[in-house]
């Protein structure tokens, strides 16, 4: 009998279980149709709501914010998913950015200051600062012609033929959670950011043919290498100080690779603690006030960045927030630690700037010109551009 009412108690067991599992199941492809609804409306139907939920090993329940929604018909648009976790919780997992370019260039004012903080999330207590950057650089999407990605964003670029009201469409797919992006879901974001600037510019009237994604990601790297073996984007670097000499220039380099297409990319350069305690008493004797080493060495860096925009990307461009200096295509000049010039690359305009931190610009004055020209010169060369414009001798004396 015992035996028999254990049997029993067992069956009951496995059925209630069976039965839960039906319901869980059930419950979760509800929770997943409503979710797919949500990114559908919020994401304006431009990407495919499997593909984001099966971001960060698979999701199941989205929140996304009310206040953001994609929208083609607007300058600039963006929608944020959260994933649900415990009841009240809620965590970064996806955003959608839609980019609309008019074709008329006085349409658009949208400003946008440069980004030089590569080392703003500051690690206490790390012996150099300047080992490994917070973010990588730009990685090209192929030849770069269809965009670029990073560690955890993916943006594709449509080019629309002449004629329309629209000059080009870009969408950026990012990974919101704090796992850095595996391959898969580099290659994701990567279908999903194409997927999306293809639907974008078929509802704009945007006529533009996509190049295909490529076979592989290599992962964007945060370390900084010795400079004198960078290549890719930090090539023309390496070059320059083999014939030159390096002195008190940077001793670190992160590059990706460079594309011949390529409508942003960039090179980080950095000079490593040894190397800062090198040169800094030398620096000390030329100025009555010279900025604290020790400061230099936690949380302002000697760095430079050179880096190049193409096509409509070069629209609103400035030196700093409020009063900063509009950088125009056609033009070259300084402003703010910032030298730019111009070129025109394959019927588009481009400009090509270096930023140099405080106060490494003072120390580095007598050698700015040399590299910026240097990096120029590879910049244009590489992509086929003409009618450079320089800034003259002047601009960097005043440094």
């Amino acid at each position: 009998m015992a035996v028999n009412a254990l049997f029993c108690l067992v069956a009951v067991v496995g059925i209630g279980l069976s039965v839960w599992a039906v319901v869980t199941q059930l419950f979760d492809l509800g929770a997943r149709s409503e979710s797919r609804e949500r990114i559908e409306r919020g994401c304006g139907g431009l990407v495919d709501p499997d593909r984001v939920l099966g971001l960060n090993s698979g999701i199941v329940r989205v929140e996304l914010a009310d206040r953001y929604r994609i929208d083609s018909d607007r300058r600039v648009s963006n929608c944020l998913v959260y994933r649900v976790g415990e009841p009240g919780t809620t965590y970064g997992h996806f955003a959608l950015t839609l980019t609309v370019y008019p074709a008329e260039p006085t349409a658009d004012d949208r400003q946008v200051v440069l980004d030089d903080e590569f080392f703003d999330l500051r690690r206490g207590g790390a012996d150099d600062i300047t080992a490994e950057a917070d973010h990588a650089v730009p990685h090209p999407l192929g030849d770069g012609g269809l965009g670029e990605y990073e560690s955890h964003m993916v943006t594709a670029r449509a080019l629309c033929e002449d004629g329309g009201e629209v000059s080009s469409v870009e969408a950026s797919a990012v990974a919101k959670y704090a796992d850095v992006a595996t391959p898969e879901d580099r290659r994701a974001l990567a279908d999903l950011a194409r997927q999306a600037v293809e639907r974008a510019a078929e509802e704009r009237g945007c006529v533009s043919e996509l190049a295909p994604l490529p076979d592989e990601f290599p992962q964007a790297a945060f370390a900084l290498r010795p400079a004198v073996s960078a290549g890719g984007t930090c090539a023309w670097y390496s070059r320059l100080i083999a014939t030159e000499g390096r002195g008190p220039l940077p001793d670190r380099a992160l590059a990706a690779p460079a594309g011949r297409k390529s409508a942003h990319d960039a090179c980080l350069l950095a000079l490593g603690e040894d190397e800062t305690r090198r040169i800094w008493p030398a620096y000390e004797k030329t100025t009555e006030r010279p900025r604290e080493l020790g400061l230099v060495l936690s949380v302002a860096p000697l760095t430079v960045r050179t880096e190049t925009f193409v096509g409509d990307a070069t629209r609103g461009l400035r030196t700093g927030p409020w009063e900063g200096t509009a950088i125009r295509p056609g033009t070259a000049g300084s402003d703010d630690r910032t030298w730019w010039a111009s070129s025109v690359c394959g019927g588009r305009p481009a400009l090509h700037l270096m930023q140099v931190s405080y106060p490494y610009d003072r120390i580095l004055r007598d050698r700015l010109e040399s590299v910026f020209r240097a990096y120029v010169d590879e910049a244009t060369g590489r992509r086929g551009c003409t009618g450079a414009v320089l800034p003259t001798p002047g601009d960097f004396a005043g440094s």
